[in-house]
């Protein structure tokens, strides 16, 4: 049970790190399909049934779909030609700088909120929605804004500033001779 613990979570680690090197947009959504199924399979061995299936019905089923969409209404060429491997190198080391903060703050947390877990739920609803709203309310919230921050900026991505609309000009127009 350990073992496969370990192997799934270095294969969730590898494909994570897939999804964010591939240049192709088509590789990075297969990547993250992948990254969600052996999540999913996870926790399922973890015994977190409702968590193991919610993210096979809604990150594999819909997200995945809707990023799909997204990207048939991106031009890649065009987002190819403005990505360069030393643009991202600061983004990767600065993640990597903010991953291992993280992984030491985490430590420090989770033995402070140790004491106050009580797992004697009934099921798993009841579990995710003490510990999501009492305990982590701000996180949350974060979460909830990064979530709006991607909305944006994929709506950026989609718009097409190289076409040229008509606008309306209202003084033009009246003075026009009919």
């Amino acid at each position: 049970m350990n073992q496969l613990f370990i192997f799934l979570s270095i294969l969730i680690i590898i494909t994570t790190f897939m999804t964010i090197i591939s240049f192709n947009p088509m590789h990075s959504i297969f990547w993250l399909v992948i990254v969600f199924l052996f999540s999913s399979i996870l926790l399922l061995i973890l015994n977190y049934e409702f968590l193991g299936f919610m993210i096979i019905i809604i990150y594999i089923g819909a997200i995945s779909i809707l990023f799909l969409f997204v990207i048939m209404m991106l031009d890649i060429f065009q987002i190819s030609k403005i990505i360069n491997f030393n643009n991202i190198l600061p983004l990767l080391f600065f993640l990597l700088i903010q991953f291992i903060f993280f992984i030491n703050y985490d430590f420090v947390i989770l033995n402070k909120f140790l004491d106050k877990w009580n797992f004697n739920y009934k099921s798993d609803i009841n579990l995710i929605s003490n510990i999501l709203y009492n305990d982590f309310g701000l996180v949350f919230i974060l979460l909830s804004l990064i979530l709006l921050i991607a909305l944006i900026g994929a709506i950026l991505l989609t718009l097409d500033n190289n076409i040229k609309t008509k606008k309306q000009i209202l003084l033009t127009q009246h003075q026009r001779n009919l």
